[in-house]
């Protein structure tokens, strides 16, 4: 079986609550917004790269540098709930949720993710984690860990430090949850329809929602961190980042809208 279509959809919203206006903020002169999109443009085979947004100052900065953006209902709960929206009005078999703050992922394993659900139907969502790197990652709540059976199969999501005693000489090696996701359509459409369940509320982590209701989650390892932007704070340390990945920090592709 070959790959099977599939569309890159990035929610993003305005109004977060540790850093509001987060998708609009200045990373080496451009929105943060644009740098995820312009990476996304790497991502070979997808057959549109879409930003789901309900806030027109997101949507005019996305269409100043020519990025296809798609006005979402603002009553949606979740970034999941826009991007299911975005997949309802098209009829691609895998639906990519590329989260809108983290600009240096790489396109590989979003590829990577899109093979194991075109070569495994019983899979509903795939995503990515790598190792755990410090105690110090280990031990940061903003860090979600993931722990999976010897298949890839995620048996559950925290922000805990779990499994307990992974960085212990001869412990077993924790992992930090990469928030990519790929979903099967009909998949994202059930996920969506659910209600919020009681560990989701604990955690704080929709995921844990498809796996309270059964739900297969398969998780592949990537051993390329990224580096995201959870508070304003981080905007530096991204900056350095992406000045390891772009010499001139200005990537320029012939045509910024290709695939989408």
């Amino acid at each position: 079986m070959g790959r099977e279509s599939f569309i890159v959809v990035l929610p993003a919203r305005y109004g977060s609550t540790r850093f509001p206006g987060k998708p609009l903020a200045e990373i080496a002169g451009r929105p943060l917004v644009e740098w995820v999109y312009r990476r996304a443009l790497e991502i070979r085979g997808a057959d549109a790269v879409i930003v789901a947004t309900d806030d027109r100052r997101i949507a005019e900065a996305v269409e100043s540098f020519g990025g296809n953006v798609v006005m979402t209902d603002k009553s949606h709960r979740t970034g999941t709930d826009r991007v299911a929206e975005v997949a309802r009005s098209g009829e691609h078999a895998i639906v990519v949720n590329l989260q809108g703050d983290e600009p240096i992922f790489d396109p590989v394993t979003v590829e990577d993710l899109v093979e194991l659900l075109s070569s495994d139907p019983s899979t509903d969502i795939a995503t990515a984690c790598h190792p755990v790197a410090s105690d110090e990652e280990y031990q940061d709540p903003n860090i979600v860990k993931v722990v999976t059976d010897r298949e890839g199969r995620a048996l559950y999501f925290s922000r805990s430090p779990v499994p307990s005693g992974a960085l212990v000489p001869g412990g077993f090696r924790a992992r930090r949850h990469v928030g990519i996701y790929a979903y099967r359509r009909e998949s994202l459409f059930r996920f969506t329809s659910l209600e919020p369940t009681p560990l989701e509320r604990a955690e704080r982590l929709e995921q844990l929602r498809a796996l309270e209701n059964g739900m297969t989650i398969r998780v592949i390892e990537t051993g390329q961190p990224t580096v995201g932007v959870d508070v304003p704070g981080d905007v530096k340390k991204v900056e350095k980042e992406l000045g390891r990945t772009y010499t001139d920090l200005d990537p320029q592709p012939d045509n910024p809208t290709s695939g989408a």
